[in-house]
């Protein structure tokens, strides 16, 4: 996910737009994830993960190596309750690093959120203009 953010008198949310995946990167990417996964079921760390499958595109390979480490914050800090401490101890990476992973991946969740409820329900700025097209 990329973030772009735009300079305004107000703090604004930064956007984010979704990767869409043409069916080769998403050969590439599912391929490259159950690769990593295995990796870390051997006891290897993130790096060695990252570094037992290259991939070809190196901008794909970015996104799909902090793609996982979201993946894995979700399924060990979320779903398994590890603190992140333990998740950066178990793939031997920074904390900094895990918890920068972490507040980027709520950020995400709330302008996603943000984002559904103003399609949903409209614009709650009242100083919006409106249309009635």
């Amino acid at each position: 996910m990329k973030k772009s953010k735009k300079k305004t008198g107000k703090q604004a949310m930064p956007e984010f737009s979704f990767k869409e995946f043409t069916p080769e990167e998403d050969t590439i990417y599912t391929e490259a994830v159950n690769r990593f996964r295995e990796a870390l079921a051997t006891g290897k760390t993130l790096r060695q993960a990252y570094d037992s499958h290259p991939i070809q595109d190196k901008e794909l390979e970015t996104f799909i190596h902090a793609d996982f480490l979201k993946i894995i914050i979700a399924e060990r800090h979320f779903a398994g309750q590890q603190t992140l401490d333990q998740v950066a101890q178990d793939l031997s990476v920074s904390v900094k690093l895990v918890k920068e992973t972490y507040a980027r991946m709520l950020q995400e969740v709330g302008v996603s959120a943000a984002n559904q409820f103003g399609r949903e329900f409209g614009d709650m700025n009242p100083d919006a203009v409106k249309t009635n097209d």
